[in-house]
């Protein structure tokens, strides 16, 4: 288990990033309303959306969840793991840091329900017995790992015979737009991407600039569509939808960063 990045999660949880905050406010009107693809989300920007593919993909993800072994991986901080529970589903929270699955038992203790919570890396998970969950649901975590395929060979051997894998990434397209380098971003008419368009490290050079090719690596690696699609195949996953965050079709300021991957076992 890397210490180093274990660490940096757990000061995370200290100084209140958004993402490790528990949804502690969730109603199950809204909770239902998101299952059915109705509601893009619990918080701002949200609204009503119609979409009628959205709303089959959310529907196969969160609909008839009583029993459901849910594997919420990578995830630790009280939000997906909410949701699930709430919707009658048999969660296990697997995440790095001991102080983001602290935060899932908070939301577990607040709603009154029951979970499991297990500290591992997602390289691993061997604490898992075979054909163990129902879903494994993995929020934008996977850009902290350099290789996605061993985790997607983990993932495919937890998961029950006809399964499902959803997997968030960041499109790779995107990060030009948000990179502090100089050279890329907004350039007062439009995005510009000056950069080389390669998988990898970002790194951060001598003068602070986050980039793709010089100075230190900071953790956080960018993948390619071909690392995604062709690595689900590769761990023999069949790739069943690709959508993009439900927040984009709300508002339209919003870049489409995130990319969404279901597969079945």
């Amino acid at each position: 288990m890397n210490t180093k990045v274990q660490n940096e999660w757990d000061n995370n949880v200290d100084t209140g990033d958004q993402y490790k905050i528990p949804w502690l406010d969730l109603d199950m009107d809204s909770v239902r309303e998101f299952a059915e693809g109705k509601l893009s989300g619990f918080h701002k920007p949200t609204g009503k959306i119609d979409i009628p593919m959205l709303t089959k993909i959310r529907k196969i993800l969160y609909g008839d969840l009583k029993g459901k072994k849910v594997l919420c991986l990578a995830s630790g901080g009280g939000q997906q793991s909410a949701v699930f529970a709430l919707l009658g589903a048999d969660v296990t929270v697997a995440d790095l840091s001991q102080k983001q699955l602290n935060v899932d038992i908070t939301a577990a203790n607040h709603y009154g329900y029951k979970i499991k919570t297990v500290q591992c890396d997602m390289n691993d998970l061997s604490v898992f017995d075979a054909e163990t969950f129902d879903i494994v649901y993995q929020p934008v975590s996977i850009v902290f790992v350099p290789d996605v395929l061993p985790v997607y060979k983990e993932v495919y051997r937890v998961l029950k015979s006809g399964g499902i894998y959803s997997v968030g990434h960041i499109n790779p397209a995107t990060y030009p737009a948000d990179l502090d380098n100089g050279i890329d971003g907004w350039d007062g008419i439009g995005y510009r991407i000056a950069s080389p368009y390669i998988g990898g490290p970002l790194r951060v050079d001598e003068n602070g600039n986050e980039n793709m090719t010089t100075g230190e690596i900071d953790g956080e690696y960018r993948h390619l569509f071909i690392d995604m699609f062709c690595n689900l195949t590769e761990a023999e996953f069949n790739i069943k939808y690709v959508y993009e965050d439900e927040r984009n079709f709300v508002d339209c300021t919003l870049l489409q960063r995130y990319i969404n991957i279901i597969s079945t076992k």
